[in-house]
């Protein structure tokens, strides 16, 4: 029985991970961010527009052994954005087609965006199946609260793109140079990662069987909404963001009874209080990140919730004004308060599997807190049709890194090639990490688009 307990702490203990050492991997190749634009103008007449792009890749996954024994996924599909634009409203869907051997109808997967928005006097207000990114740094975040993330194919390039589109009501006003954002969620959207123990992105030892996820009766109660405020404005050279957030950690938790065994999910509604600041001084930019978020678990005393910690980021960015090329060094983490250790191998009590501490034995070698560095570079090539990214993580606590490096070749206007690469592992460290467990998921990928 002691040993079922363990196993089934530990699969749980890894769909708990603290994801922030690797979440976000790219918008981080972008420009310096400016002080955003929220209001627009009404259009005078009514238009309708369709966009989108199809598309073919192969990528090859090495071996865990032997390289050349890995497998080859075919992938590709189809990708449309429908517009329709009046007076005073805008209507927009975007939806992905891309075959599958999952033949289960999820939302999530096709509808990648429903919006309809009606604008008033200075502002506003839109409706739908939204994504939203907050903060100030480049792809990597710690106050960007809207929109859970998915990594059930591991993280890519865009870091946009693996957010979950979520049913969300919000109102964004502008007065001067400041900007008021207001938004509310009326269901639980959950982190989502591989269900199977088997897949290759399982974030829990193989052997383990299936995990069911919450049913949506469970995640869709009244008692789970959510709220969510931002208000920036420019002071002085700053572009500075006040963040407020009431709602859930995305990541799941458990509660465990062990006579008789019994093992439930269950999510921490938290508060978080932050602030976010992006500097532009010639061609250097400044970024900074930082919040508290309060635990329902104030005391720290409940092993089911996540405690209260503090989250902070710093970056600079550099713009090389002659050969148009970017690169940034950013540095986040977080450190855990009332943070307790327990025996894994004695959970008879259940206070043993502290849900922080069964996450920090996967994330950060056990330790309360944890570092991150993330470095990227971009470098434009052939009149800027042909791009060069590099970009890579390192977690200092475990010695896990990520190296994500990719070419893209702009070959016309409306035809796109782009070769990119995978790899992870761990440097002369033998914590358990999600990179060391992602190790044999080294890839190459090479793909084709047209933009229609």
């Amino acid at each position: 029985m002691r040993k079922l307990l363990v196993t089934s702490v530990i699969v749980l203990m890894c769909m708990s991970l603290p994801l922030a050492a690797f979440d976000g991997f790219t918008d981080i190749f972008g420009e310096p961010e400016l002080p955003e634009q929220t209001t627009q103008q009404a259009t005078q007449q009514t238009s309708f527009t369709v966009d989108g792009s199809v598309g073919f890749s192969i990528e090859g996954t090495r071996g865990e052994d032997e390289p050349f024994k890995g497998r080859v996924d075919i992938g590709g599909g189809l990708d449309i954005d429908l517009s329709w634009r009046g007076s005073m409203v805008d209507a927009r869907t975007s939806f992905s087609l891309h075959p599958s051997n999952d033949t289960e109808f999820r939302w999530y997967d096709v509808f990648t965006g429903l919006s309809l928005t009606a604008y008033y006097e200075g502002g506003f207000v839109e409706a739908g199946l939204l994504k939203k990114e907050w903060g100030s740094g480049d792809g990597v975040h710690v106050v960007d609260v809207l929109n859970a993330p998915d990594y059930r194919n591991g993280f890519v390039d865009d870091a946009f793109a693996m957010k979950v589109a979520e049913p969300m009501v919000g109102s964004t006003t502008r007065w001067d140079d400041t900007t008021l954002e207001v938004f509310y969620k009326p269901m639980l959207i959950p982190m989502m990662a591989a269900e199977d123990a088997e897949d290759q992105w399982s974030m829990y030892p193989p052997g383990m069987g299936a995990i069911e996820p919450p049913t949506y009766e469970d995640l869709a109660r009244l008692g789970n909404w959510q709220g969510a405020a931002r208000l920036k404005s420019i002071v002085g050279p700053a572009d500075v963001g006040l963040i407020y957030f009431n709602g859930f950690h995305t990541q799941p938790g458990y509660d465990l009874v062990s006579d008789p065994l019994s093992i439930s999910i269950v999510f921490t509604r938290a508060q978080l209080f932050g602030a976010e600041s992006t500097i532009v001084v010639g061609p250097f930019t400044i970024m900074l990140e930082g919040g508290f978020w309060l635990s329902e678990d104030r005391d720290g005393t409940d092993p089911t919730r996540y405690n209260s910690k503090w989250v902070y980021l710093g970056g600079i960015g550099y713009l090389f004004p002659d050969i148009g090329a970017y690169a940034s060094v950013t540095y986040n983490g977080h450190y855990i308060l009332d943070f307790q250790k327990g025996d894994l191998s004695d959970i008879s009590n259940p206070n043993n599997a502290d849900v922080d501490y069964v996450q920090a034995t996967r994330s950060s070698g056990g330790a309360p807190y944890m570092n991150t560095l993330t470095a990227a570079f971009e470098l434009p090539l052939a009149r800027e049709r042909v791009s060069v990214r590099l970009a890579g993580t390192y977690q200092l606590e475990t010695g896990g890194y990520a190296f994500l490096p990719s070419i893209t070749w702009s070959v016309t206007d409306d035809f796109i090639f782009k070769a990119s690469g995978r790899l992870f592992g761990t440097m002369g460290r033998s914590e358990e990490s999600i990179f060391k467990s992602w190790a044999k998921n080294d890839s190459l990928k090479m793909g084709i688009s047209y933009l229609f």
